[in-house]
């Protein structure tokens, strides 16, 4: 059960504490402070317990498909808020930064607070199920104070990796955003795959033998890249997709950006 515990983290836990870490060194360097988190924190502590009540009504409807459903569309939903991050991040003058910093913030709120949702509803699955066991509550404590220092240790490390390459690599948190959010669709086609919306055959390869998708490497490199172990055709074209869509939103405000560097400059003279 500790090992569960702990998978459960990399699989739940990991990609909040991720996406926390992008964010808010995203909308840290627009000046927009940390109080749109606790906002959308606290929404998602009730969301999830009213998703965690529901979710038996949900799952039932469609076909015994609704639970699928809800959770692919709100992946894709998160992705498509996503680009809408990216194609913003970019202030002009000083009307413009409040408009976007205003929107940037109530982006980043629905985001975070539709992922926390979602996981966390999970992670309340897995406790309600296994807390009350004989002898589980030790072993299911332990596993919990580990997970949360291991992410916790990951996403400071991300953190200083982040501000670390900024002075090589001016978008590297763009570019983490990018792969996460089309790690979101690839989970959203997996869950189509099960309910055979999408085709499940023709397979291109299996690198579970490589990298087991459950193991802990596994589950670290889906929760930043949105790794698959058994992709299909259709799934490769949709992340490849995915990415390519991301980066032209997030180039095409490389212009405003220019500009934005000369007025500086002109400023600073």
């Amino acid at each position: 059960m500790l090992i569960n515990t702990i998978i459960l983290f990399f699989r739940d836990a990991l990609p909040i504490f991720v996406i926390t870490t992008i964010l808010i060194s995203l909308l840290h360097q627009q000046g927009i402070k940390q109080r749109w988190y606790v906002i959308a924190a606290f929404a998602s502590v009730l969301l999830s317990l009213l998703l965690l009540t529901t979710i038996d009504d949900i799952s039932r409807t469609l076909d015994d498909t609704g639970r699928e459903w809800l959770y692919a569309f709100c992946y894709i939903v998160c992705y498509f808020l996503s680009l809408i991050l990216l194609g913003q991040l970019v202030v002009v003058n000083t009307q413009t930064r409040r408009q976007r910093c205003f929107r940037n913030r109530a982006v980043a709120m629905a985001l975070m607070a539709i992922l926390m949702t979602l996981n966390g509803a999970n992670f309340l699955i897995y406790l309600t199920g296994f807390w009350y066991q004989n002898n589980a509550s030790n072993v299911l404590t332990t596993g919990v104070v580990l997970g949360v220092g291991i992410c916790a240790s990951i996403a400071v490390l991300l953190y200083f990796f982040m501000a670390f390459f900024q002075r090589y690599c001016r978008i590297v948190r763009e570019i983490l955003l990018i792969f996460f959010s089309a790690g979101l669709l690839m989970k959203a086609s997996n869950l189509l795959i099960q309910i055979d919306v999408l085709p499940s055959d023709n397979f291109l390869w299996d690198s579970n033998h490589v990298i087991a998708e459950n193991a802990e490497v596994g589950q670290l490199l889906t929760a930043f890249f949105g790794y698959d172990a058994t992709p299909t055709m259709l799934q490769l074209w949709l992340y490849l997709s995915a990415i390519m869509l991301a980066f032209f939103v997030l180039f095409r405000a490389n212009p405003t950006k220019l500009n934005q560097r000369k007025t500086v400059s002109k400023e600073a003279v």
